[in-house]
Parts: C-alpha cells; sequence; structure tokens
C-alpha cells in the first residue's frame, strides 16, 4: 500500500453517492486500485481504469461487462461488487476491501501448502465456482493471481476475461485467452469453453499449491500452450494421495470426464472441522494489511525508494496482478531466447509495517503500426495480461512501471491476420527496447525486462 500521488483522484461518486480514495493498492495494464471509504465508514477497494482506456468505446463495453457479470455473483468465497460507474468519464468499480494475499504470492514466498490448507483451499474455490456457473459465468481466468487467502478463507476475484455462458462472444476467433500455465487444453487450443474449463484450471491451480510449481512448467507463452497441448502434468509431485486423485479428475483432457464444481464440493465434503491456518507468515502478512488499512500511509510519511520486497504490494484486489519477477525471454519477432531468470521474493515478515512503496518511475510503451489486419494483441507486465481485439491502426498504450519490484518484464504479442507487414515496439519512457516485425498472417513478439 502506498500513499496517494498528487495526481490520483481523492473522491468519486455516482448517484448521490461517494467514495474518499485513501491509498493506493495496486496499479496494472487496465487500472489503479485503490483503498476507499463509503460516505459511513466502510472500507472498499476501487478499481479506477486508466484514462487513455475511457475513450476506447470497445474498452467500455468491456469494462461495462465485467461490472455486470461480477454483479451477477453472490456467495462468500468471492469479492461482492458494492457499486460502479462503468458510464463515468473515468470508469470504476468498488468492491468489499479483503485483506488479503494473492495464491501466487503465498506459495512464492512460504512454498506449497500443506495437505489440509489445499483441502480448504479446494473446498472455497469449489464453492464459489458453484456460484459463479449458476449466475450462466465461465470465469476462464481462475489462476493462482485470482485465488486470494484472507483470514476467513480463500475468495476468487477477476472477471475481467469471463463470459457469460449464452454469450456469441464466448469463442474469440480461434485465439486463446487467459494464463498459458493454468488454461484448459480446450481454451489453450481456441476452441469453445464452458464450466469444465474452469474446472481444470482449479486442477492446475491446486497442484501449484500443493507442489509451488506451475503444472506445465515455465517459459514463453507459446512454450507453456505447446506443453500443455501435448503433455499431461507431473502428478506425481503432489505428496497426498486423496489430493492428487482429485486434481487428476479435474485436469482430464476430456471436458466430459471432469467432475462439476458442485461434485467437487461433495466430494470435499464439509471441509475441516475447525479453522485451518495458512502459513505464519501469510497469516501475519494479512494480519498486517489489515492493520494498515485502517491507518493508510500519507504523502509526507513516504520513504525514498528503495528494495522492497514484491509481496509488500496489499493485493485487496488482483485485477491488478501482485508484481512479481517471472521467467520471460527477450526478443523480436523471430523469437530469440535470453536465458531464463528467476527473483525469489523475501518473506513477508522482512518488510516494515510502516513502509510504504514509492510511485511509478517511468513508462512501458507498446505500438504496432503497419498496414497488416491485427485480429488481437496481448500486452503483459510482469505477469498481468491485456488482450485488445479487433485493433485500428496505428495503435499505442502504456503502463506504469510497478514500483518497489526488482524487476520488471514485459512482453506485447500481436497476431496478424492480414497480407500486409506490422511493425511492433515494447519500450521504457519513449525509448524502444524491442522491436519486431511480421509480415503476413502470423505471430510475432517482443520484450524485454528492466
Amino acid at each position: 500500500m502506498q500513499a496517494l500521488d498528487p495526481g490520483d483522484p481523492r473522491s468519486v461518486e455516482t448517484s448521490g453517492r461517494a467514495y474518499r480514495l485513501l491509498a493506493r493498492l495496486g496499479s496494472g495494464g487496465m487500472g489503479t486500485v485503490y483503498l476507499g471509504r463509503s460516505t459511513a465508514g466502510r472500507p472498499v477497494a476501487i478499481k479506477v481504469v486508466h484514462p487513455e482506456f475511457a475513450a476506447d468505446a470497445r474498452f467500455r463495453e468491456r469494462f461495462r461487462r465485467e461490472v455486470e457479470l461480477s454483479a451477477t455473483v453472490g456467495g462468500g468465497f468471492t469479492a461482492p461488487v458494492l457499486d460502479a460507474a462503468p458510464d463515468a468519464p473515468v470508469p470504476w468499480l468498488a468492491t468489499v476491501f479483503l485483506p488479503s494475499v494473492p495464491l501466487r504470492d503465498a506459495v512464492r514466498t512460504s512454498g506449497a501448502l500443506g495437505a489440509d490448507a489445499v483441502r480448504y483451499l479446494a473446498a472455497g474455490v469449489a464453492e464459489a465456482l458453484v456460484e459463479i456457473h449458476e449466475a450462466g459465468i465461465v470465469h476462464r481466468d481462475l489462476t493462482p493471481a485470482n485465488v486470494l487467502l484472507t483470514a476467513d478463507g480463500p475468495r476468487v476475484i477477476d472477471f475481467g476475461i469471463a463470459r457469460a455462458l449464452d454469450a456469441a462472444t464466448i469463442t474469440n476467433s480461434g485465439t486463446p485467452l487467459g494464463a498459458p500455465g493454468f488454461m484448459s487444453p480446450e481454451q489453450a487450443a481456441g476452441d469453445p469453453i464452458g464450466t469444465p474449463s474452469d474446472v481444470f484450471t482449479l486442477g492446475a491451480t491446486l497442484m501449484y499449491a500443493c507442489t509451488g510449481r506451475e503444472p506445465f512448467g515455465t517459459g514463453t507463452w507459446h512454450e507453456q500452450v505447446l506443453r500443455l497441448r501435448s503433455e499431461r502434468p507431473r502428478l506425481d509431485r503432489v505428496p497426498d494421495e486423496d489430493l492428487r486423485a482429485l486434481i487428476a479428475d479435474c485436469m482430464e483432457r476430456d471436458p466430459s470426464r471432469r467432475p462439476t464444481a458442485a461434485r467437487l464440493v461433495e466430494r470435499l465434503g464439509d471441509g475441516p472441522s475447525g479453522p485451518v491456518a495458512w502459513p505464519p507468515a501469510i497469516t501475519a502478512e494479512i494480519a498486517r494489511r489489515a492493520k494498515e488499512a485502517e491507518h493508510p500511509p500519507t504523502r509526507a510519511g513516504r520513504r525514498g525508494r528503495g528494495p522492497l520486497a514484491v509481496a509488500a504490494v496489499a493485493a485487496a484486489l488482483a485485477v491488478v496482478a501482485g508484481a512479481s519477477a517471472a521467467v520471460w525471454f527477450q526478443g523480436g519477432g523471430s523469437g530469440t531466447e535470453a536465458a531464463p531468470t528467476a527473483a525469489p521474493a523475501p518473506p513477508f515478515t522482512t518488510v516494515p509495517a510502516t513502509s510504504a512503496s514509492p510511485s511509478p518511475v517511468g513508462e512501458i510503451q507498446f505500438s504496432v503500426r503497419g498496414d497488416g489486419e491485427v485480429e488481437s494483441l496481448t500486452y503483459t507486465v510482469n505477469g498481468e495480461s491485456t488482450t485488445v481485439e479487433n485493433v485500428e491502426l496505428p495503435w499505442k498504450t502504456s503502463v506504469p512501471v510497478p514500483p518497489s519490484v526488482p524487476r520488471t518484464v514485459y512482453e506485447l504479442e500481436v497476431n496478424n491476420g492480414g497480407n500486409g507487414t506490422l511493425h511492433l515496439t515494447a519500450g521504457v519512457d519513449g525509448h524502444p527496447g524491442a522491436v519486431g516485425t511480421v509480415g503476413g498472417v502470423g505471430t510475432a513478439r517482443v520484450g524485454g525486462s528492466l
């Protein structure tokens, strides 16, 4: 959590209701999430989209759909939507504030969870999927980044690429959307998907929680997708026999053979008889973030820039993904790769409770020009991906460099659907760090790190 910057809004309002903004929780490719309070003093997490998206009619429609879908999901294992203004000059969305740690960060800092904690996690996420599916929604992006660990159980969040079951947009011209290490085989193939796809990704997420490893390894987006399509996960790495069997059933390649979310809830029973503790470092970090929300940092109290832990950035909403160093590559459209690296995150408890992250120190710019036809493009910063379809050229956007991150990695992937040539650039503060070209039908990727 960090103090508000001078250019940040101080409040948002709609229909006579106002919310005061108190601090930043995080920032990503689509928007910034703030800690706020209602007029009655209730803490809320408010996602405000970046101004450059406000003028994009397609983005507004996507944001409106996210609001509508999120508002239809209830239950105790999601983050309820409290208010929204999709038609405001700068759209925003308010949800319940959840002092929490994303499962992804929890595993990276504390290691794999124990069997009882994973069963507790599985039961909560399966129940959330029952609510989501009964609302007629396929989540499509159930990953460790979108499962939050709170003091009273797991929560599933981020319906940014969800689709209603009866929506005509459930297919996307054969272009898969989602995190490659946690997609179902049918999703990776660009085929129509339904609720069994979410069950597969639940299995992949549970496997990650059990082992601390992504089911299909690390690498570039396409490397992971190829492994997903051709290989089976190493289930022998899951130490608990019952969990291994449950995960195997969830990750059946044939969607018709996977259990439903409701069947998983029945299979997991009533869960543990008493409360299940997350690892001590995670429990302590959740408590620290709850306490920090009571007394948000002010600008006068901000410290200078320093190497803070990745996990110290509060993650009340993982629509703005927790910053982390990921295995990546650098190069142009040729796909030249650098040696993969990974920066380990220090424990949560190494960060003083009074520390505040500094402001972003620059911008990552992505651009595409040329005479080709962009069917879709995806830009990614530290694991958070945004996909844009039916792109008009020339196209460009920028993303703030995340603060307090030891290493930031970024990538732009573009699908050329025509016979023309596309030129891609991805760089920092106006200096292209990587360039690429794709002529004719095909895909090009450029990326880098700083």
